[in-house]
């Protein structure tokens, strides 16, 4: 009862802390821990929160390890693995639906603020059409490839049915490059090149097709490596 009673006082002082002074008062250890309290309760979670920084080398490590690697940690279990797994995706959730706050896309900004939050937390090369419609308002956002885009194709049967659904007049592509750079490789480059042409024979134009990195992004159009459609 007297471990408990400690621990306890321990929470309600953490929970203070961050009450009164956010995370910016608190060790990232501190920060994890204080998190760990909703998934593990009556239980020190300080020891748990030092070994998974250790492991993962950051808060932002832990929170994108894979729940294997996570319950391969000695403490944490499925239930623990999901609610950790679960603040990439809710942010990510957050931010796309914040970003649809957008009614036109007229600039590569905007679209880059409208596109980014798609790629929070991914791992994978992931790829996605954007739909837009006559007045540069999105229509839908859909993803359509997972995985390397060298080595699973890109589906212009695909993008095409996507486009023509919602009757799209212009889209525009974009993937992300997990862990290297945002420079446009020569197959997203020819990949780009086939889509404008298989698209613009069904009267859809590809205006642009970003590609994203950690904390950046580069618009082909804008770069010079696609023909481009002045928006």
């Amino acid at each position: 009862m007297a471990s408990e009673n400690i621990h306890e006082n321990h929470r309600e002082r953490l929970r203070d802390m961050y009450l009164k002074g956010g995370f910016d008062s608190m060790a990232p250890h501190q920060v994890l821990e204080f998190m760990l309290f909703y998934a593990i309760a009556r239980k020190d979670t300080n020891p748990l929160a030092h070994k998974l920084i250790d492991r993962f080398g950051s808060i932002t490590g832990v929170l994108e390890a894979d729940p294997e690697d996570l319950m391969a940690v000695d403490g944490v279990g499925k239930s623990t693995a999901a609610y950790l797994k679960m603040f990439i995706d809710v942010f990510k959730m957050y931010e796309t639906e914040k970003s649809s706050g957008f009614e036109q896309l007229m600039s590569v900004k905007e679209l880059g603020a409208f596109l980014r939050p798609y790629y929070i937390g991914e791992r994978n090369e992931v790829a996605h059409l954007l739909c837009l419609n006559a007045n540069m308002t999105v229509i839908t956002c859909e993803e359509i490839s997972r995985g390397d885009i060298r080595s699973t194709g890109l589906s212009f049967r695909r993008v095409a049915e996507i486009a023509l659904r919602v009757n799209a007049s212009f889209v525009v592509l974009s993937h992300n490059h997990p862990g290297a750079t945002a420079i446009p490789s020569n197959n997203d480059i020819a990949t780009t090149q086939s889509a404008q042409k298989v698209l613009k024979e069904l009267g859809i134009i590809v205006i642009d097709h970003l590609v994203f990195a950690e904390g950046d992004f580069v618009s082909m159009a804008q770069s010079g490596f696609m023909k481009t459609y002045n928006y």
